[in-house]
């Protein structure tokens, strides 16, 4: 049996660029991989994918991806898979991504690596624009849908998240999108350059923003924070939201009182 750490992202920033003709939004945004990671077991066996939140698996990435690899190589995928999900679902952390890079890749190796790595990046990102990244994880600029993806310095963070019982709807807070959010292209060779230098002064999230004004509890998240005087950004599209820094017992206190999970997590290395 194999075990895998399958690890969580959040979107540092996300600037919107404009609407695409095939219907999604291109973006900027900087993805950056941490430590709070669901496990995957995989066995030889019937092709099984099962979590122990019951996710239906004619709905789960990781069952739909194994059925791609079978009909791109040819080759039966037999083995089962077990999913441990800790990454919280409809939170914006990509847990459902992240379990689908890293399984498909170790799947793949199991089978010889009949997809070399660009094959094995353009059939996950047919099924999540996510998922390119944590086939390396680390810290990357992610650009077109998310899955072009430019690997920069790694960060080493200390970030506490506020999980809110709302779960955003991405679909949704996209569809809310209108010209006065987007990033102006001039902007654009800016903000990279300033990212790529470490710069984390020119984070912001205009998608965040407007998941605050679809989801009242999403807001009263930020407003606790920044009353306790954090800067809070939304990962992507929510419903999560992060500051840099550890956890204290005000925000721990906060959060307990209001139904909120709250996490310290801290950068995991991509590989």
């Amino acid at each position: 049996m194999v075990v895998l750490e399958s690890p969580a992202k959040v979107n540092l920033g996300l600037w919107l660029l404009g609407k695409r003709s095939d219907g999604y939004h291109e973006i900027l945004t900087l993805f950056h991989e941490i430590d709070l990671c669901d496990r995957i077991y995989i066995r030889e066996g019937e092709l099984r994918v099962e979590t122990n939140t019951r996710i239906p698996q004619e709905k789960n990435l990781v069952f739909l991806g194994l059925k791609a690899l079978e009909r791109l190589t040819g080759e039966r995928v037999e083995f089962s898979i077990f999913i441990e999900k800790r990454i919280p679902e409809g939170g914006g952390l990509g847990g459902g991504s992240s379990n689908l890079a890293n399984t498909l890749k170790e799947v793949n190796r199991l089978l010889g690596n009949p997809l070399d790595m660009d094959s094995l990046k353009g059939l996950v990102s047919g099924l999540s624009s996510d998922a390119p990244f944590f086939l390396q994880g680390g810290t990357a600029i992610g650009r077109g849908r998310g899955e072009l993806i430019e690997p920069v310095e790694h960060l080493n963070l200390t970030l506490t998240l506020i999980l809110p019982s709302t779960k955003a709807i991405t679909k949704e807070v996209y569809s809310a999108v209108r010209e006065k959010h987007l990033t102006s292209k001039e902007n654009v060779d800016i903000i990279i350059s300033r990212l790529k230098a470490g710069d984390l002064s020119v984070l912001d999230n205009a998608l965040g923003d407007l998941a605050l004004e679809i989801y009242p509890e999403m807001a009263e998240a930020k407003r606790f924070l920044e009353d306790l005087g954090f800067k809070a950004f939304v990962s992507g599209s929510g419903s999560t939201l992060f500051y840099l820094g550890g956890l204290t017992p005000e925000v721990e206190l906060g959060a307990k009182l209001r139904g909120w999970r709250v996490v310290e997590v801290k950068s995991r290395l991509g590989v």
